[in-house]
């Protein structure tokens, strides 16, 4: 089958978030299973020279766009089996940041006529295109109800994936009619529009042939007031063209047998490498160095979402109460970092901060830390959890979304289970799971059983893969 997709940002090219690993993964593991995979991404000044120097140029191609014929330069690479092609347009993808610009709407919706352009051009003919987000979400509605579009419609399937309902990509209405050039019939509540603004999500769950979610459980949960952020009854009319698929990791990248940034690399039949790996945390933060402390680590985007408020209210508490260490490394809203910043200050020997991100001591700290904390009060999927098991450190994370699906609560009797849960909708304590944790890390013969049920927990991208797989064969015989 030949599949394109084409989404805002990639590994290991440009990344922001969890995006750019599954739009990285998914289509080299498909790849694998035989198909014709292109991914189709903006030229971005901020991917690395030195990857930019192995791009070849191709031809220009015209982009409809704001009543004019914009010229396109394409750009292309192959690697892993998998056909990267980057669109050039330097007045909108020349820039420091890829989000956060005035004129994102104009910009992505730019991308979505390339993307169309693209495919016109032949020289990539596809069975489903794949699009990721409010980004590409357009891009359902103009294939279907753009004349330009006339030689792709019905062979071409869409299948639209959210990764997370909350950003939408809301935008005035002459993103619409001024810059794409699209009748204003079509700018109403059962189309486009959402209280008086173009919504570019709602309008590719409107006009997507099939829509998915990166987890069966976040799946259910959009569907409900609560996590639907204004668009479930629309989810709730496409219900049944709406799928679950929970995320894979990058297996190979996130693997502490082979892992270079780490101290000491280790297995699950190895698992005493992870205390050379802790005391190298303890070191670097000025920890006293001792295995029997337990060292509990997040290493998160600090916003509302991630429940850094459930943190303001017990890790004090844990800290005064516990011989415990702790340390984070994120970025995000100023009240949050403030609030760690002061942790630090008032728990010195004991608790840490790294504001900002570095990747070798993200994998450092995933290897050496003993507990992981994701109190999350909604969570997609996530990919902290998987990576943190698939280090032997034990996640407590509260019970949503992709946490629900891969963090299971250890049963001491049956010897099940790779963490422990709290489920805020019953009002279950973030608290109470954490102290959990710390009783059974006292444990040894169970913390070491529960250290191994995660590891060797199977959380590659070869399973999803085949089940988008499924998806595009379904979505293709319509």
């Amino acid at each position: 089958m030949k599949i394109v997709m084409a989404a805002s940002e990639c590994i290991p090219f440009v990344k922001t978030g969890g995006l750019a690993d599954v739009v990285g993964s998914l289509p080299k593991e498909l790849a694998k299973l035989g198909h014709d995979v292109t991914v189709i991404l903006p030229k971005y000044s901020v991917i690395p020279e030195e990857q930019q120097a192995e791009f070849s140029r191709g031809e220009e191609i015209p982009v409809p766009f704001a009543e004019k014929m914009v010229s396109s330069a394409l750009f292309t690479t192959v690697q892993h089996e998998v056909r990267y092609v980057f669109v050039e347009h330097d007045g909108y993808f020349g820039r420091e940041q890829i989000y956060g610009q005035a004129d994102d709407g104009e910009r992505f919706a730019f991308f979505s006529r390339a993307v169309l352009a693209v495919l016109q051009n032949r020289e990539y003919p596809a069975d489903i295109l794949h699009l990721h987000d409010w980004h590409t979400a357009l891009i359902p509605f103009l294939l279907e109800k753009d004349h330009r579009y006339k030689d792709l419609q019905g062979a071409l399937k869409t299948v639209l994936t959210i990764h997370n309902l909350q950003f939408q990509g809301v935008f005035p209405k002459e993103l619409l009619t001024a810059s794409l050039q699209m009748d204003e019939q079509y700018f109403n509540e059962q189309g486009v529009e959402w209280y008086g603004n173009l919504n570019m999500l709602k309008t590719g769950i409107l006009f997507a042939d099939k829509v998915t979610t990166v987890s069966p459980s976040y799946r259910d949960e959009i569907l409900t007031e609560q996590y639907g952020e204004g668009l479930h009854p629309l989810l709730q009319k496409r219900k049944a063209d709406l799928q679950g698929i929970l995320n894979g990791l990058d297996t190979s990248f996130y693997n502490p047998a082979t892992d270079l940034a780490i101290e000491m690399e280790f297995d699950y039949t190895s698992v005493e490498g992870k205390g050379v790996n802790k005391r190298a945390v303890q070191s670097r933060f000025g920890f006293r160095q001792r295995g029997d402390i337990p060292l509990l680590t997040m290493i998160s985007r600090l916003a509302g979402q991630k429940g850094i408020d459930v943190l303001k209210e017990t890790l004090p508490g844990i800290l005064e109460k516990n011989d415990v260490q702790f340390v984070l490394l994120g970025s995000g809203e100023e009240q949050y970092e403030q609030f760690f910043q002061k942790l630090a200050t008032d728990f010195p020997g004991k608790a840490a901060v790294y504001i900002g991100f570095d990747e070798p001591l993200a994998h450092l700290l995933y290897a050496g830390a003993d507990i992981f904390l994701m109190p999350s009060h909604f969570e997609p999927c996530g990919l902290s959890q998987l990576i943190s098991m698939r280090y032997g450190t034990v996640p407590v994370a509260n019970k949503t979304g992709g946490l629900k699906d891969t963090v299971h609560e250890y049963d001491a009797a049956q010897q099940a289970g790779n963490g422990f849960l709290s489920d805020f909708s019953k009002g279950d304590s973030f608290d109470d799971a954490i102290q959990r944790a710390l009783t059974m890390y006292q444990q040894s013969s169970h913390w070491d059983k529960i250290k191994r049920n995660g590891m060797q927990g199977d959380y590659s991208w070869s399973r999803s893969a085949k089940e988008y797989a499924e998806v595009y064969a379904g979505v293709a015989e319509r």
